[in-house]
């Protein structure tokens, strides 16, 4: 099913909820005036009642007799000082007044909490489906994105053969089509070891076996690594990471983490600007800061770009490619690490910061 399919499918779940809620919530109304007509109609029978029993009293009291003879069969009545007029004690009728509320209340209550249990289910359901469409919504975009970050680095792989095989180009052309293509395998291993590493992570709590590892030494790793892919965006990299910055962590996790981060700051970043990577220690935690000049994101967005699937809308070209899966496997890596990871814009267009914390000691958190 489409992004589009899913998008319709949703909308008509959410609207037959909408309506089946509407029509239990006036089938509740209608069962709590019910039984408020039921109530003032039992008042009024019991009002007639009494009515009666007020001519069987004067009738008895006409035959010849006593009021206290009468009183034994109609208790709930009461006579005059002149002995002229019955009625209904006050005590009678405030016992039918204080039944009616009673059971008003008791229906009210009763009414009321039927239809926050109702409302409480129907919003727990509604909620799983909206977070349900949302999934499949990233996982359709995931698909899409994996497919576009293989194909993409292929077909430019196999135009790049195809061109040295057919024809000699010169030395400056054959190094740069070496060059291109070193970029896009890069691109290739990249995505795959994202896939790799986020299926092993989602089966099992726990990383590889922590060590202490050089920061400086795994950055300038990644710098390496990703210098072609800066080459080609026309990106420079600044790292400014003193010696003696240790983090505990897998060396896998770390590679994970500097790499993805670097990547995505590439990516985001415009020709000709500067993504600064520094370290420092700050408050008993080794802090990373990767700072780009580029695409930056909205405030709404800090919080879901470490979701699974999640990726960066651009207004000028939509979705950001990728596979949505770097950012997720920072956050994974440096949770196991007992650290946190951070994103700050200052909006659209206006760059962004990653700060990523470790303890500095082994075992703190």
């Amino acid at each position: 099913m489409t992004v589009e399919g899913t998008d319709r499918r949703t909308r008509r779940m959410q609207a037959t909820f909408l309506v089946l809620l509407a029509i239990v919530t006036v089938q509740l109304a209608w069962w709590v005036v019910d039984q408020v007509r039921f109530t003032d109609e039992m008042r009024v029978h019991a009002l007639e009642a009494y009515e009666a029993d007020t001519a069987a009293a004067r009738a008895l009291l006409r035959s010849g007799r006593s009021w206290p003879e009468v009183a034994r069969v109609f208790p709930a009545l009461t006579i005059s000082a002149d002995s002229a007029t019955i009625s209904v004690s006050p005590v009678a009728l405030a016992a039918i007044r204080s039944e009616r509320f009673h059971r008003l209340d008791r229906y009210a209550w009763e009414g009321a909490f039927f239809l926050v249990v109702l409302l409480g289910a129907m919003g727990v359901v509604y909620r799983a489906l909206r977070e349900e469409s949302e999934l499949r919504r990233r996982q359709e975009q995931f698909l899409a994105g994996v497919s576009h970050e293989l194909k993409s680095p292929i077909a430019s792989l196999r135009l790049s053969l195809e061109t040295l095989v057919m024809r000699d180009p010169p030395p400056l052309q054959r190094e740069e089509l070496v060059r291109r293509m070193l970029v896009e395998l890069g691109r290739l291993q990249g995505t795959i070891a994202n896939v790799l590493d986020t299926s092993r992570l989602d089966a099992a709590e726990a990383g590889g076996a922590a060590e202490p590892l050089s920061l400086r030494e795994g950055v300038t790793q990644a710098v390496d690594d990703l210098a072609a892919l800066a080459a080609e965006g026309e990106v420079r990299i600044a790292a400014a990471v003193p010696e003696g910055l240790t983090v505990h962590t897998d060396r896998d996790g770390l590679r994970v983490v500097l790499r993805n981060l670097l990547h995505n700051a590439i990516k985001a970043s415009s020709a000709r600007s500067t993504v600064q990577v520094t370290g420092s220690a700050v408050n008993g935690h080794v802090v990373l800061e990767v700072r780009d000049e580029g695409s930056g994101f909205s405030a709404d967005e800090a919080a879901r770009l470490f979701d699974k699937f999640y990726r960066i809308a651009r207004e000028e070209r939509g979705r950001m490619q990728g596979t949505g899966l770097g950012l997720y496997l920072v956050r994974r890596h440096v949770e196991l690490a007992h650290g946190s990871v951070t994103a700050a814009s200052a909006g659209r267009g206006r760059g962004a910061t990653f700060t990523v914390r470790w303890p500095s000691r082994e075992g703190h958190a």
